[in-house]
């Protein structure tokens, strides 16, 4: 299903027409998509426990040493023929040894089949989570950045996202009073997410 990105930007603001920073923030970002993913379930997951507690700009740099071992920058789990091959990138662009441990046992679970995509696109958020949590160093975060980015869910909040945090304890205080974003932005929870992240840039400054 197509998402019309155009009528949710104008709701999000109908939304915030009470919230006068929020309002102007959103309005000053513009409209936001959630850009469709090139790359595998596998691969996602990789790029998303790499990113673990480090910058984006850090992230994006190490992601784009991982590419580049690949033919034409594009990595998928077809291209990795075994665990030594995989973990032999990881030591060689710097993956501490626990990152390595998460992502060697997330490709062995995917190279038997055990987690399939087409069957977590279907499951409900709490179902979705408690399968992929199962997996060691994949918790909430990561699943919530799954949910977001590679499935596109639209009403997807990352809690434990430190930027977000900060972004919404700063548009609070700009208020003077405290605001419920999950009951206000709900159901575009995670576009509104992504206005958050946006306008950290100028926020939080």
């Amino acid at each position: 299903m197509k998402i019309n990105y155009e009528e949710i930007h104008n709701l999000l603001i109908i939304k915030s027409s009470k919230i006068e920073e929020v309002k102007y923030q959103i309005i000053k970002n513009g409209v936001i998509k959630i850009k469709k993913q090139k790359i595998d379930l596998f691969c996602f997951i990789t790029k998303t426990i790499i990113s673990q507690q480090i910058s984006d700009n850090v992230a994006q740099l190490i992601w784009n040493k991982f590419c580049s071992y690949f033919e034409n920058d594009k990595p998928s789990l077809k291209k990795i023929p075994n665990i030594n091959f995989l973990e032999n990138i990881l030591l060689n662009i710097g993956i501490s040894k626990r990152k390595i441990a998460y992502i060697t046992n997330f490709y062995n679970i995917s190279k038997s089949n055990l987690i399939d995509e087409d069957v977590l696109e279907k499951k409900s958020e709490s179902d979705f989570r408690d399968q992929l949590k199962k997996n060691p160093g994949i918790g909430r975060w990561t699943c919530d950045m799954t949910l977001i980015f590679f499935f596109q869910r639209l009403n997807i909040h990352p809690k434990n996202d430190l930027v977000i945090e900060k972004v919404k304890k700063r548009l609070c205080d700009i208020e003077k009073k405290e605001i419920n974003f999950d009951k206000i932005f709900c159901p575009y929870l995670s576009i509104f997410s992504l206005h958050l992240w946006e306008m950290s840039k100028r926020v939080l400054k």
